[in-house]
């Protein structure tokens, strides 16, 4: 049963990169295979962890690589540069496959799990899931004129949500982890419709959007983990600014 699991985790990050290469090949046409692959990994990921649906750790751990890549998928339909597909794909299958193995690990191979991996992980694949996702709904705005409210109110429920599994997965207590997600996905949504107003790309935007989530859950995770000092602040301190100074310094002002 051990070797059939270990083929889900190994099958994960293939589905996963076969569904770039089908929109690589067919574009757009692709997107009905590329629903179909969505669903079989779906299907992998509930095997991988042993369809316990009555349990929140499946649907935590579930939804967070399914949004990581649907979120890319959606972003990867508005780039037109192969070369940024192709390193979009490459990115988000090696993130696939880090998080079934330490799945896999964490289920199956206890005593070789590293001790917070998880905890890190989805903090890093939730941050690039927020910069995929805004990155795709911004241009959907620009190109198509997606009503402004509609994307804002599916980023209040993913930073919501997204916020609850990295504080749960950090062993936060649940009252807890539940307000502070509130909190967060309201901030956000604000920061998300205030960034649709500047005159910049929807990478930029997208961009400042990220790291403003990359900074709330770091800050957030830190602070109710009491481990929230002066030198922890100036590190997200100095890191967000130096981005966001790379990230107005080099957009395209319209």
């Amino acid at each position: 049963m051990i070797l059939l699991r270990r083929i889900y985790s190994y099958s994960l990050p293939v589905f996963s990169a076969l569904s770039f290469v089908v929109l690589l090949t067919l574009g757009r046409r692709g997107l009905l295979l590329v629903f179909a692959l969505a669903v079989i990994i779906f299907i992998l990921l509930g095997q991988l962890l042993k369809w316990e649906w009555k349990r929140r750790p499946f649907w935590i751990f579930l939804s967070m690589p399914l949004f990581y890549h649907l979120s890319a998928i959606f972003l990867f339909v508005w780039l037109e540069q192969v070369p940024l597909q192709i390193f979009l794909g490459i990115i988000v299958t090696f993130g696939m496959w880090l998080y079934s193995e330490n799945i896999f690990t964490f289920y199956y191979q206890p005593a070789s799990y590293q001790a917070y991996a998880l905890e890190y992980l989805s903090l890093v694949l939730y941050v690039l899931s927020g910069f995929f996702f805004s990155s795709g709904a911004y241009a959907t705005q620009l190109f198509l004129s997606w009503p402004v409210w509609l994307p804002a109110l599916i980023v209040f429920w993913v930073v919501l949500v997204a916020t609850f599994g990295v504080l749960w997965v950090s062993k936060v207590e649940e009252q807890t982890a539940w307000l502070f997600s509130l909190i967060g996905a309201i901030a956000l949504t604000e920061l998300y419709l205030v960034l649709g107003l500047l005159p910049i790309s929807f990478l930029a935007n997208a961009g400042v959007f990220s790291i403003g989530l990359y900074l709330f859950l770091g800050l957030s995770r830190a602070h109710l983990l009491d481990k929230l000092t002066t030198k922890v602040i100036q590190r997200y301190a100095i890191v967000g600014g130096v981005l966001l100074l790379v990230i107005f310094a080099t957009s395209h002002w319209v």
